[in-house]
Order: structure tokens, then sequence, then C-alpha cells
């Protein structure tokens, strides 16, 4: 059977996911070792949470907005929840038993206060950013896991109408989702990181605009399979160009509520489409190591807190300080991440989906593809 998955996407997400690792290292710790190197990451790698989810708008709407398919709500509603739910419910049980260690320990919470009962609920349930939340709780990276899953019910919801509705439908949402943002980002000018909310209406952003991305590089056509990396050398350009335009913007002081908007909501929509059209820069990012850690995302995405949680109270019970700025600690910690990833996505993350989703062999290429992280 052939490939047809965007590889290339793939080893995008894995370089997002380690952008949200160093900006939770750099603000946990506040130390920022390699900062030579990784400063986009340090200094704006909250947005790269809003680059998973143009990207995931783009493959859920190829994963699922195709005849014979877009209109199967239940079983695809399955097919989300088997691809997310089963790490997301390790990760909460774990940070949890961790928090409520540290509690009777006579220690502060860990980062995130929202420890209780209730938000233990809201996060079983994925509504732990939906508006009922009092704040991040247990494994707070996954407050865009909850997001993006209630934008994923409406999505599946649209295009399970007739085709016209659901891109009336698509269109409406992404325009006023849009529109908040930016009024948003006047509103809040004056405020550092205003019109950050996390919430619903910054995932429907995103997802929508990836949503509308698909749609128009279904238009463009796939590129005949015999144009070689030659004839694609104008969508290397623009990739390049889109990657050093972020490059720039990420790694410098100029930040605003604009350049922001500007930079999830154009920057990162043409930089997926030109590289899954590009040549030269699509063939580098399918190299074998970049493509494994991007199938690894979601993993990486989701334990990295629990570690961070885990050398915390191994501190506590050892009494030995951990050298958290120093240059040799930051790769051995990201060692540790990808280490547990591995696991955790080979003996959680694809048995537990074969499971929910009722399969007994392997993966579906569809649902995988599909994967928002």
């Amino acid at each position: 059977m052939k490939d047809t998955r965007y590889h290339e996407l793939d080893a995008l997400r894995a370089i997002a996911a380690v952008g949200v690792i160093c900006w939770h290292y750099v603000h946990t710790y506040h130390v920022a070792p390699l900062a030579a190197v990784l400063a986009p990451f340090y200094g704006r790698g909250l947005l790269m949470v809003d680059f998973f989810f143009v990207l995931s708008g783009f493959v859920l709407a190829r994963a699922f907005w195709v005849d014979g398919r877009a209109e199967r709500f239940g079983a695809n509603l399955r097919a989300r929840l088997a691809r997310i739910y089963p790490l997301h419910l390790l990760t909460l049980c774990a940070v949890a038993a961790m928090q409520w260690r540290l509690a009777a320990l006579g220690q502060p919470p860990f980062v995130y206060a929202a420890n209780d009962g209730y938000h233990f609920a809201l996060n079983l349930l994925l509504l732990n950013s939906s508006g009922l939340q009092q704040g991040f709780s247990f494994n707070a990276p996954s407050w865009s896991i909850s997001t993006e899953f209630l934008v994923n019910l409406a999505f599946l919801a649209i295009i399970a109408a007739p085709a016209k509705i659901a891109r009336g439908l698509v269109w409406a949402v992404l325009a006023a989702a849009l529109a908040t943002m930016a009024v948003r980002g006047v509103i809040n000018a004056s405020k550092a990181l205003g019109w950050i909310d996390n919430d619903v209406v910054r995932t429907a952003a995103g997802f929508f605009l990836g949503v509308v991305l698909h749609r128009l590089h279904r238009a463009l056509g796939e590129p005949a399979p015999q144009a070689g990396v030659r004839a694609r050398w104008p969508w290397d350009l623009l990739a390049l160009a889109a990657m050093a335009g972020v490059y720039w913007y990420l790694s410098s002081d100029a930040w605003s509520n604009a350049g922001d908007l500007l930079t999830c909501y154009l920057a990162f929509p043409v930089l997926i489409l030109c590289v899954v059209r590009s040549g030269a820069v699509r063939a580098a990012l399918r190299l074998r190591p970049m493509v494994r850690l991007g199938e690894m995302s979601y993993s990486i995405y989701l334990v990295h807190f629990p570690l961070m949680l885990a050398l915390h109270l191994w501190t506590l019970h050892s009494g030995q300080p951990l050298a958290y700025a120093e240059r040799w600690f930051f790769p051995a910690f990201i060692a540790a991440v990808l280490a547990v990833s591995y696991c955790s996505h080979r003996w959680i993350e694809e048995p537990g989906r074969r499971w929910l989703a009722g399969r007994r062999t392997g993966a579906a290429g569809v649902d995988a593809s599909a994967a928002p992280r």
C-alpha cells in the first residue's frame, strides 16, 4: 500500500514539540541553557502550540473531510478519542499522584496549583480548559488537548452536514474566531501576552485556518509525482523564507500582539503549505530520525511536565539539587524526555489507540496522520 502520509509534517511537529519543552523549561527553572541556539523557543515557544493547531486542522481535514468518511461522525469521534485519551489519562493520573505526594510532604504544588477533585474531574472529561476551570491544573500542557478536542467535536459535526452547508460553516467559524482574536489583540495591546487566552476560541482560530489551508492545497492540486526536486524550487524558496521569518521574529525582542497574530495566522500557514509542496526542504524533513521524533511528538508534549515534576520530587527526597542551568543538563533532560516518550508511544499510545478503536491489528494510516501533536 502506498504511503501517502506527509512525513515532512511529522518533522515540523517534532520541532514544535521541542519548542514547547524549551518554553516550559525557561519559565519553570528561570534559566536558559544553550540560549544562542534555542533563543526562539525560550522567547516565544508558547506560539508552537498555535502551530500545532494550524497543523492539526490541516491533517485532520485531509484525514476526515473526504467522501465516504466525513458523514461518519460517531466513528470519527471514536478515532479521535482513541488517539488522544489513553496517554492523557495516564499522564493525568501520574501527575495527580505526584502532586498529592507533594501535599502529603507538606510541600506547595509544583508550578500549577489547581489540583483538587473538581479539576481532576474536568481533566477526566477533557474539559480542563473549557472555561469551567479556575486555573491550570495537573498536567497543565494538556489544556490544548482539552480545547482541541472540543474544536474537533465541532469540526466533525460540521463536516457530517451536506457539503455546501459544511463549507459555509467552516468559513463562518474561521471568520468569527479570527475576528475575536484580532479584537483581543487590540483591546489587550498594552498587556504582556494579553491576547493569549488559553481557550477554545484561540484553538478554533488556528484549527479552522488549517482546515481552510488544506482546502487551498487541494484546490492547487497535489504536485505531480514526476515533478522532481528542481521543479519545486519556488516552493522551496517560499518555505525557507517563511522559516527565516518565523525564526527571526521568535528570536527578536520585537514581540507584539500584532506580531504574534501575523506569525500564527499568516507565517505558520504559509510555512505548512510551502513545505508540503516543496522539493529539497520536504526531502530534508523526511529524514527518518526527524520523522520518528514527529511520530512521538504527542508523547513528548504530554510527558515532559510529569518528568519535571518527578525530578522535583527526587530532589526533595534526596536533598540533592539538580543543575538545571548547566549546559549539559538540558540535553540530558531532552534525552530523558525522548526515552520516556518512546516508551509511552510504543506501549501506551499505540496499544491504547488500537484497543479503543476496536482494532486488533496495526495502526490505520489515516488516523495516525491526523495526530494533533
